[in-house]
């Protein structure tokens, strides 16, 4: 028999949804800094790191989410490890959100033109300098729409 939807159930439904918005702030937080991170990786000048941040981004994009969480949950837990639902989906949130976001901020940071990287060069900036003062003010324009539709 089926019952009726009552206040209870709209009780139940906001305490998951609090618990949903704090795995979707840990989410983002964490994938944000996994895919900063990866933009860097796959912008670097040495081919080993540009290749790492490749992998990873073609690894975790083909995998699907859900793969993701059973196996942070399911498959560390083969080893003999207690991992907690919660720790499990948040990981595999991060880990899969920032190879999305890392994808997405590369392709901004490449959009910047490069004459304003020269022109951040010119001014006998570091790489570092060039990225923070010139390159990055700029590229979060660009990114600032596809990263709030992810």
């Amino acid at each position: 028999m089926i019952r009726q939807f009552g206040w209870i159930d709209v009780f139940y439904l906001v305490a998951a949804l609090r618990w949903t918005l704090a795995l979707a702030a840990v989410a983002f937080v964490g994938g944000g800094l996994v895919g900063a991170m990866i933009a860097f990786l796959r912008l670097a000048r040495s081919a080993p790191l540009r290749l790492l941040g490749a992998v990873y981004t073609q690894v975790v994009q083909g995998t699907p989410l859900l793969v993701w969480i059973f196996g942070l949950y399911f498959g560390i837990a083969i080893f003999g490890f207690s991992v907690p639902p919660w720790a499990a989906a948040a990981t595999a949130f991060s880990v899969y959100a920032g190879a999305f976001l890392g994808d997405i901020w590369r392709g901004a940071l490449e959009a910047v033109p490069k004459t304003q990287w020269e022109a951040g060069a010119s001014l006998s900036l570091s790489f570092p300098q060039q990225i923070r003062y010139v390159i990055v003010p700029q590229a979060v324009r660009i990114a600032t729409p596809p990263t709030v539709g992810f």
